[in-house]
């Protein structure tokens, strides 16, 4: 009788389902690593974590597109490293129910993450008066496999942001985003911007990967 015939994986499979093991535990591993450092400050180690290898690697926040590794390095290591760090200042972004796919070709994976979180600081007010937020969000992410794995494309799609001391119901989305000088400016507006009100509805995006061969750039994150 053969091993398919008895109900016992064969060698193939049992290989196959261990590599693709490997990678999850990795691709969660890299993003973990992500917020740890966020929550640090630890904005150039941030920008290692991405390739440098695929020219059309980006980040996408809530104010916009940064493309390129030029850009990571402008949106993590000049930004963030200048206006979202120092004494008061604290990002948590935690990362909970992944749904996490590795391609068939074990060369790409594709994840999504919902994010509870909080922000201390006053780099989203004018007055840039300490505050703290409840921050909650979404990451729908594209990973790529180059000898270990890398963020290729990272994209944060936003919940609500409020005051913590205001409920998001009254107060909608506190963000009072400044203009960005050269420096910290993205390369184009987000191409998706949601945020909580009390006459929206709740989208389903970023939607959960599905397994998948090989990677589909119509279903990039």
């Amino acid at each position: 009788m053969s091993e398919e015939a008895s109900g016992i994986p064969n060698q193939d499979k049992l290989y196959e389902t261990a590599l693709k093991l490997e990678a999850r535990a990795e691709v969660e591993n890299l993003m973990g690593r992500y917020a740890f450092m966020l929550t640090a400050g630890m904005y150039d180690e941030i920008c290692g974590l991405f390739t440098q290898n695929q020219p059309d690697v980006r980040a996408e926040m809530n104010w916009g597109v940064y493309e390129g590794y030029s850009g990571i390095l402008r949106c993590y290591a000049n930004y963030h490293k200048n206006e979202i760090c120092g004494p008061g200042v604290m990002a948590v972004h935690a990362l909970t129910t992944p749904v996490i796919e590795v391609a068939g070709d074990h060369k790409t994976a594709k994840a999504v993450w919902v994010s509870p979180g909080n922000i201390t600081g006053g780099m989203f007010s004018h007055d840039k008066v300490l505050r703290a937020y409840w921050a909650w969000m979404r990451y729908g992410c594209d990973f790529i496999y180059e000898d270990v794995w890398k963020i290729w494309h990272l994209h944060v799609y936003g919940l609500f942001m409020s005051q913590f001391d205001k409920s998001w119901t009254e107060q909608g989305d506190a963000h009072e985003m400044p203009d960005f000088p050269p420096e910290y400016a993205p390369d184009r507006p987000p191409t998706y911007s949601w945020a909580y009100s009390a006459n929206g509805c709740t989208e389903n995006v970023p939607a959960p990967p599905k397994p998948y061969m090989t990677f589909d750039r119509n279903d990039e994150y």
